[in-house]
């Protein structure tokens, strides 16, 4: 049959408008893929502030050489830690003392109570000036035995009910602190500084916001540090940083650029993806009770406990001018065997929890001297992301809590030059163990191979990464 010249108009209409349609239909489907990516941004120039290192509660009553005392505190970046004043083993705490001074680690020594010489009968401190002069022969006594304070924190928790009352009020508080700086002063300790109030919430609301008003300019003055605990609410956002961001502006409204030392924090969740862990403030006990070395189990244990102080850590950060302190650097025999506490991040053999295995492969590769950037716009429910920048690194890091992979796209904003990715790599878990058996999570790392690309209409280089479930990615780069 012979083809009229009409008819070939209509076929080959037909063929360009299946062609325009297929590619249409190509373009359609690549714009969902893309979609697919969940993006992560930071622009590199939009600074939080400079990274000050990781503080630790370090439970001075305990030394062992199992623990690699020095190489933990290397691993983690710690430049601060508080211990607390109890009855000590002073050579336990003068080999402490060795491997912290190689670091150079400034020293923070609290109170858990106010010795009872000094407190009437319902528990209220009555003697303000022999409580300052107690702190004054301690800080003399310390020196003495070649353990000098750098800092001390003069009560934990202030604003917790002690028996019938508060030991301390907002106003005694600042009588407190002008005795105890004369009491240190007349001894010649101009050189230890006080940090306070070491409340129990950075919550301002009600009574805590007292704290900071009952200061007089000069009691304000004598604080170089501000202290106060950061742990999540259990039956609201499970955030750490809520009651944070308030203080912080708070802070800002009253004009003062103190760091603020978070001095305890980790997780007080103990329910992950609807499976309940032992808390770690009354741990199970398993298998052979004698042998409680071996069968002590915890939350703390665990994989999913391990990502949200990861996550915490990161949250923290966020924030200028905050140092974080680990709750507990490691378990103690005293507070597993009697107290049936485990929150180390190491146990008693010195093995490492999951918690320490990842966020050490973090601190291990923050560069000298960096600043931080935090995501242009707030990570979806699940994820969380942070950098660390100087002028020849930047570090990234993304953490998926989710029982599903997570396909992400990163995109790194107004880089001082060209950026190459170096190296990086996973952490997760090839399984997480029941509550009832009793074993800590084991943790893996893997690495990773990455395509870092310039976007040039965006002045950005960006990578994708599929993070698998319950995982953590360390990413370096490098300026050329």
């Amino acid at each position: 049959m012979r083809k009229t010249p009409f008819f070939k108009l209509v076929m080959r209409t037909w063929i360009i408008s299946l062609i325009l349609g297929l590619m249409w239909s190509c373009s359609f489907f690549g714009d969902r893929k893309k979609e697919q990516y969940i993006p992560i941004e930071f622009d590199l120039q939009d600074e939080v502030g400079a990274f000050n290192g990781l503080g630790a509660n370090v439970p001075i009553s305990f030394y062992s050489r199992r623990m690699k005392v020095l190489q933990t505190f290397n691993d983690l970046g710690i430049k601060y830690i508080r211990v607390k004043r109890v009855d000590e083993n002073w050579n336990d705490i003068l080999a402490l003392r060795a491997s912290t001074t190689r670091l150079r680690i400034k020293w923070i020594y609290s109170l858990d109570a106010i010795p009872p010489q000094f407190l009437n009968k319902y528990g209220k401190l009555i003697d303000v000036k022999g409580f300052a002069g107690w702190w004054a022969e301690e800080v003399d006594e310390l020196l003495y035995q070649e353990v000098p304070a750098d800092y001390i924190e003069l009560l934990d928790s202030p604003d917790l009910l002690r028996g019938d009352s508060l030991a301390l009020t907002s106003d005694l508080f600042n009588e407190l602190i002008h005795s105890t700086r004369t009491e240190l002063d007349l001894r010649e300790f101009q050189n230890v500084g006080i940090v306070g109030p070491g409340l129990s919430s950075p919550d301002i609301m009600g009574d805590r916001e007292t704290w900071y008003m009952d200061l007089d300019q000069a009691g304000f003055d004598m604080l170089p540090f501000w202290s106060v605990q950061n742990w999540e609410n259990r039956d609201t956002s499970r955030q750490v940083v809520s009651a944070l961001a308030d203080l912080l502006d708070y802070l800002e409204e009253i004009e003062s650029s103190k760091s603020i030392l978070i001095s305890a924090y980790a997780s007080s969740e103990t329910n992950f993806n609807q499976i309940q862990y032992p808390d770690p403030n009354q741990y199970d006990l398993l298998g052979n009770l004698k042998t409680f070395e071996t069968y002590y189990y915890s939350a703390s244990f665990s994989l999913p406990y391990a990502l949200r102080v990861y996550s915490n850590t990161l949250d923290l950060l966020k924030h200028k001018q905050v140092v974080p302190f680990l709750y507990q650097l490691y378990d103690a025999p005293a507070d597993v065997k009697y107290k049936k506490q485990s929150w180390g991040l190491l146990d008693l053999s010195g093995a490492e929890k999951p918690v320490f295995s990842m966020l050490s492969q973090l601190m291990q590769r923050v560069p000298q001297r960096s600043t931080i950037v935090k995501t242009l716009q707030p990570s979806p429910a699940g994820l969380n992301a942070l950098c660390f920048k100087n002028q020849e690194k930047v570090l990234v890091t993304v953490l998926n809590e989710d029982l599903h992979s997570q396909s992400i796209q990163v995109s790194l904003g107004g880089a001082e030059g060209k950026l190459e990715y170096k190296n990086g790599l996973l952490c997760f878990s090839p399984g997480i163990f029941p509550p009832e058996l009793g074993k800590m999570d084991v943790v893996e790392m893997e690495d990773v191979e990455l395509k870092l690309r310039s976007d040039g209409d965006n002045h950005a280089y960006i990578f994708t990464l599929t993070l698998k479930p319950q995982s953590i990615f360390v990413g370096e780069f490098q300026y050329k």
